[in-house]
């Protein structure tokens, strides 16, 4: 989940462009960054425990200079978070500095057969190992080039690594195996990094890297070899077109407050999504023998949301799986079909899954937000979202974006394969293209009252957040939020699960945001009310999240309203509630709501 970047120059300073860089990735995390750069008197390294914006800020990067380095944010996995961990590490001999993002499974092996050779260590992560065994492997036959595939063929895990070599003023090196790595062209210099994010320096062409590669680069070209035999791979350039700048704040205080203003937008692309794309999806699968979705974290609560629509709208049963445990319980086979969601394109265990099935024989599908990614180049069809960068950890905008492609999906299937009517089949296609001016008429009432429940609540630390039905999503995904960005306990389930043992949890302590169906929904609604009941006789304090009629209201403490329309515009209304929720408790704890502690957007290691 790291954030690396390598810049090589002909003559020019890189120092500046190194921390933009880092800076442009600081979502893949923040415990602490460095930069090593090689001047005349060798590699400078400067690291430090804190993000690059405010390190930055503080000038710890200035006087730095270089025509060459290397460049890393951390989100820390191998090793606490401390200056001694952090990134760039160099070999205790001085002659290599690395920046790595993933995870090495075998650097303990490795790491005491160095240290029986005499190799010192400064560090507790498995990243250093990679510095001193290339190092060590320079000591033998051939080049550097050698010595760095000598090492790469020793590497086992998880790994995109670029490599600062002292003895080379004209070359830097870098290796991938299941973690993003791309190479940027810019008429004055050659950018390595892992994410085309970094490459907004004036960059117009780009080469992905794939797992198993090996890439020499100089200020004005890219040599990419596998790392098996040492064999050069011929790739194309592809243009860069449309590469996003750094997003403005604007008027508002925080990127997660403008990427939820930002919703309407959201979907409004994502019904800019060609028919035929939609359609296609659809129709794999309605047709396939076993059809499933997965997803990891706010994804696989959009994609357990487009379950419950599959499910609803076309009869179709697509159970949804967690990206980490489908390859454990399926077994795949030809005529299957996989659905991943990832708002990156390059979450570990959904990539996994895919590859797995597709191994297999099965057809894949992604939903994702970001056009080029592993994802999105791997699967065998592509839903793009296009709903913008996030700049915010925590996903918003994209997880309603999601769950929009996901309904427009369920909808084509449905009237695919009859279970809608011409008529039911345009009403809700209808609700589906009003759907983003509803939610620029209710965002403001909702953004208010979720402000108000906020410092209502705030003196309660542990919360349940419930709903039955297309609501059970809902629920977990609101209190994925909360506790992401309050760092207070919230525990989201199933409105029915309440009583088969939680419920003895409740309590004037215990606060609960129930997420309740329209009316028109009578069964689904009485049963949530039931459950609503059963908290309220047990003195535990009540925030009830959509519309509710007089006489119900003094069964609440407090209550975000949304219409009340239908089950599909509530659905993404309160969803949209979750998150406002979520934000302005975090904002009343002080919190920073950009960069919740611990977390990183995206997720590239197992």
């Amino acid at each position: 989940m790291c954030g690396i970047v390598g810049i090589i120059a002909a003559e020019q300073d890189v120092s500046a462009d190194l921390v933009r860089g880092i800076t442009r990735l600081e979502y893949r995390g923040y415990d602490s960054c460095g930069i090593a750069l090689k001047n005349g008197s060798g590699i400078v390294i400067n690291k430090e425990i804190g993000g690059p914006t405010k390190l930055g800020s503080d000038g710890f990067f200035e006087g730095l200079s270089g025509s060459q380095g290397i460049a890393h944010t951390r989100w820390a996995t191998h090793g606490g978070v401390s200056k001694s961990n952090a990134h760039p590490h160099l070999s205790s001999d001085g002659s290599v500095a690395i920046v790595h993002n993933g995870v090495l499974t075998n650097y303990r092996e490795i790491r005491d057969r160095l240290i029986e050779d005499g190799v010192s260590f400064q560090s507790e992560t498995d990243s250093e190992i990679s510095a001193n065994l290339i190092a060590q492997e320079l000591h033998g036959e051939g080049d550097i080039r050698d010595a760095v595939l000598r090492a790469a063929r020793q590497l086992r895990g998880t790994y995109a690594i670029a490599i600062m070599v002292e003895s080379d003023p004209n070359r830097l090196w870098a290796i991938r195996q299941e973690s993003p790595l791309v190479v940027g062209f810019a008429k004055d210099r050659v950018i390595v990094a892992s994410d085309p994010m970094a490459l907004a320096s004036g960059c117009d062409a780009l080469v992905h890297v794939e797992d198993g590669e090996f890439v020499e680069i100089t200020p004005n070209s890219c040599k990419i070899l596998r790392i098996a035999d040492g064999e050069e791979v011929e790739r194309e350039k592809t243009p860069i077109t449309g590469m996003l700048e750094d997003p403005e704040l604007g008027q508002y205080p925080h990127y997660m407050a403008k990427e939820m203003a930002e919703s309407s937008d959201a979907l409004r692309a994502a019904l800019a999504l060609p028919l035929e794309v939609v359609d296609a999806a659809a129709e794999e699968l309605i047709n396939a023998r076993r059809a499933f979705l997965t997803g990891m974290g706010t994804a696989y609560h959009m994609a357990y949301f487009g379950h419950h629509l599959l499910a609803s709208l076309a009869k179709v049963y697509c159970p949804v799986v967690t990206s980490d445990e489908l390859p454990s319980v399926v077994t795949f086979e030809q005529g299957d079909a996989v659905l991943g969601v990832s708002q990156s394109g390059e979450t570990y265990d959904t990539l996994r899954a895919l590859r797995t099935a597709h191994a297999a024989g099965a057809r894949t599908l992604a939903v994702c937000n970001v056009q080029n990614s592993s994802m999105a180049r791997q699967v065998d069809r592509l839903l793009f979202q296009g709903a913008g960068a996030e700049v915010a950890v925590l996903a918003t905008k994209s997880a309603m974006s999601q769950s929009f492609v996901l309904a427009r999906v369920a909808l084509q299937a449905g009237r695919k394969n009859g279970n809608l009517t011409v008529e039911q089949h345009a009403a809700f296609e209808k609700e589906l293209q009003e759907l983003p001016a509803v939610i620029e008429e209710w965002r403001e009432r909702i953004d208010q009252e979720s402000r108000e429940a906020a410092v209502r609540f705030l003196g309660l630390e542990k919360w349940f957040f419930l709903g039955r039905g297309l609501y059970a999503p809902v629920a977990l995904e609101g209190a994925l939020k909360f506790k992401e960005v309050t760092y207070r306990h919230a525990e989201g389930m199933a409105a029915g699960f309440l009583k088969h043992g939680t419920i003895s949890l409740i309590d004037p302590e215990m606060g609960t945001a129930m997420f309740l169906p329209p009316a028109a929904e009578e069964e689904l609604r009485q049963l949530t009310m039931t459950a609503l009941e059963e908290v309220r006789s047990r003195g535990g304090p009540m925030l009830a999240v959509g519309s509710l009629e007089d006489s119900e209201r003094q069964q609440v403490d407090a209550c975000i309203t949304t219409p009340g329309k239908s089950l599909l515009t509530d659905g993404f209304l309160q969803i949209l509630a979750g998150q406002y929720l979520a934000y302005h408790t975090a904002r009343a704890l002080g919190r920073d709501v950009d960069r919740p502690r611990a977390l990183a957007k995206s997720v590239t290691v197992p």
